[in-house]
């Protein structure tokens, strides 16, 4: 909007300019067609310069994300080629990933301060906040106030969630990970719990209609050395392919 009223500003000057001057008309409209084209390039280059800005801004989280793997690859070609102390390595890259992925934790998808001074929600938060937003509106009617606080929760619940597990997640030592358990899956109360689970733990013939919450832990794989931390939230139903 403010290069669009700066545009116009440059042509009302230069339309002034030419109407008191007193050349030929032919002379005039050649000055001003160059003149026209010289603040075109002017302003196109100011827009590509503004979208390279926003699309910095835009990849400053993938790419110090980027740093974290591009070290760790690194890391396992020395131990490949090169003859020395892989504990040495393995807990330097450690230390790394952790100080990475706490300084993403602290920043990451936080509102953006601006050349221009004005601080602006980060377009990732934005766009699924808005995504969030029309999901919402087809399951109730929001209006005044109320809307506006909700959409300013939305964009807190979405920062922290991505946070969580993009980042947080991944700065503890083993990294801990998470499962998002598919539809159709028999439960298995060692991994999930629900609301509508039988009362007579009757739970033989029960299938996951939805995972609304992963199962968190380390080593998930591993049956002998596995750690549940938080169980998998799902919604149950009897029989297979009801949702």
């Amino acid at each position: 909007m403010l290069l669009y009223v700066n545009l116009q500003e440059e042509y009302k000057t230069l339309i002034n300019k030419y109407n008191n001057e007193t050349n030929q008309h032919k002379i005039i409209v050649e000055k001003l067609k160059r003149d026209i084209k010289g603040i075109e390039e002017k302003y196109q280059n100011q827009i590509i310069d503004n979208q390279r800005y926003q699309n910095k801004i835009k990849l400053q989280e993938p790419r110090i994300n980027q740093l974290q793997q591009d070290v760790k690859l690194k890391e396992n070609q020395l131990k490949k080629y090169r003859i020395g102390n892989d504990e040495i390595a393995h807990v330097a890259t450690t230390k790394l990933r952790q100080y990475i992925y706490s300084i993403l934790n602290n920043r990451g998808f936080a509102n953006i301060y601006g050349e221009d001074h004005i601080t602006y929600e980060h377009p990732f938060i934005a766009y699924y906040k808005e995504e969030l937003d029309k999901t919402m509106n087809e399951l109730r009617i929001v209006k005044g106030q109320e809307k506006i606080a909700s959409e300013n929760l939305a964009a807190i619940i979405i920062c922290e969630v991505t946070k969580i597990f993009w980042f947080r997640l991944k700065i503890h030592e083993s990294v801990i990970q998470y499962v998002w358990i598919p539809c159709d899956v028999q439960v298995n109360e060692v991994f999930m719990e629900g609301n509508n689970f039988d009362d007579d733990n009757d739970n033989d013939n029960l299938y996951v209609g939805l995972c609304y919450f992963p199962l968190i832990g380390r080593d998930l794989t591993s049956s002998n050395n596995r750690e549940v931390y938080s169980l998998a939230k799902v919604f149950v139903q009897r029989n297979q392919h009801q949702i």
